[in-house]
């Protein structure tokens, strides 16, 4: 029980340290009436892909990158993008790939140099990298960034609901062929 206590103590520690600004710029980016893209990497890409689903039950158009039924996506759709390190190959190839259609970008990220070029939030977590600006952790590699986006991103969807959104509603969009 020791390692859960201090597990959960890191998540506090990072989920209340992310700037409430880029916290109310990914609520209000979730309200929009929008297309949604998703991607990340490894673990990463697993959070993004929970998130994807839970934002679907609240009625948003969703896709995930890599399925075979994701489409071209447009100037108009937003691409959410998970990654710790901000530097992953293949992410940087679908950012690119995204900016030249001109669709709007929002990292999720350690990386402060990144938001330097995209909009998005920074999630003070350590990664598999443990560079010097990152909180100590007992967890390893990226686990600490994974858990705290999944935690920060379904509340940001929770605060994007509106009062006729009920678990009810959200209920009514879950797969019923399970």
């Amino acid at each position: 029980m020791i390692t859960i206590s201090k597990i959960l103590t890191e998540m506090k520690d990072v989920c209340t340290n992310v700037k409430e600004k880029e916290y109310r710029q990914l609520v209000d980016l979730f309200k929009k009436d929008i297309r949604f893209f998703f991607t990340g990497e490894g673990r990463s890409g697993l959070i993004a892909k929970v998130i994807a689903m839970r934002l679907m039950h609240s009625g948003k158009t969703v896709f995930v990158l890599g399925e075979t039924t994701t489409p071209a996506i447009k100037e108009r759709d937003v691409l959410i993008v998970l990654s710790g390190s901000g530097r992953t190959a293949n992410t940087l190839n679908v950012l690119e790939g995204a900016s030249k259609v001109g669709s709007q970008i929002f990292m999720i990220t350690t990386n402060t140099e990144v938001l330097a070029q995209y909009n998005g939030l920074i999630i003070p977590a350590a990664t598999k990298y443990r560079l010097p600006n990152e909180p100590e952790t007992i967890q390893p590699l990226g686990n600490q960034f994974d858990q705290a986006a999944h935690i920060i991103l379904d509340a940001a969807i929770i605060d994007s609901l509106d009062s006729l959104q009920t678990n009810d509603t959200l209920k009514n969009k879950h797969s019923n062929l399970e």
